[in-house]
């Protein structure tokens, strides 16, 4: 139950994970699963055999399984309508240098830095739309929310298990950081002169998306290589966070993708 809370979950080194898929996600992720937690009555139940599998799949990674009376699984789920399957999963903790060379194992690779975002559910969209854009990475400056909360965990989809994560204390150390690891400090801010398709973002790039009120740091405006807005018609003047570093994000996609097309036009006609 003290995992529900951000103090708990920091005393532990454990957070909560709640259904089925996440659930099947964590075993199958490096930090793994400490313990599987099941309802009692889906216990008992012999007609949920995806339930049944990933029992069995968790006793024979050694993972320790307990059945938990309803009253208390009911209380300790954070979902209106719980599968009856959650788990207590291991905080991966990465220090700088393993997190920058998981980053760009296959190449120069781009990183979400997430400066002081206050909804979990953006948080945890911003992390699964990250990997899906083939993001290597994810900075979280101090004053984020907890990325570990049970509304970013299931916003994230199981792209928390698998993203390296890397927590800074501020904005200067965060700059500094990137800069002495070569990586590109874009920023989105709505007063940029360049729109985000303008700039490269293909490689090797920091990607900030600044608090959903206030908007970037003002150390992260001021020393960055670049800044870049979203065009929008009027009179709308800002998009939702997660919306906008999705947008920006797939521009990162769709560069990359140009610039192999062209890569293999050129190697055809040298051919």
């Amino acid at each position: 139950m003290s995992l529900r809370h951000h103090k708990g979950r920091e005393k532990e080194g454990l957070y909560l994970v709640e259904g089925l898929h996440l659930c099947e996600e964590a075993l199958d992720s490096a930090g793994g699963i400490d313990t599987l937690l099941i309802r009692g009555s889906a216990y008992m139940s012999t007609t949920n055999e995806l339930l049944k599998s990933l029992i069995a799949k968790a006793l024979k990674a050694n993972v320790k399984a307990i059945t938990v009376e309803e009253s208390i699984f009911d209380k300790l789920a954070d979902t209106e309508t719980p599968q009856g399957l959650a788990a207590m999963v291991r905080y991966k903790v990465w220090d700088q240098d393993e997190f920058f060379a998981a980053c760009e194992k296959d190449g120069c690779g781009n990183i979400l830095v997430l400066d002081r975002i206050q909804d979990p559910g953006n948080a945890g969209t911003m992390l699964r739309t990250a990997e899906a854009a083939g993001y290597h990475g994810i900075v979280a400056v101090k004053g984020t929310v907890d990325l570990y909360s049970p509304k970013t965990v299931r916003s994230a989809a199981g792209s928390l298990f698998r993203l390296p994560l890397l927590f800074t204390q501020d904005a200067e150390k965060t700059v500094e950081l990137l800069r002495g690891r070569g990586k590109s400090l874009v920023v989105a801010a709505p007063e940029s002169g360049s729109y985000h398709f303008q700039i490269r973002l293909n490689g090797n790039v920091a990607l900030v998306i600044g608090n959903e009120a206030g908007g970037a740091d003002g150390i992260f405006l001021d020393r960055a290589d670049c800044r870049v807005k979203i065009p929008m018609a009027d009179p709308v003047e800002s998009l939702n966070a997660a919306v906008a570093a999705g947008i920006i994000m797939y521009e990162s996609v769709r560069q990359n993708i140009h610039h192999q097309a062209e890569e293999e036009k050129r190697q055809c006609r040298q051919s």
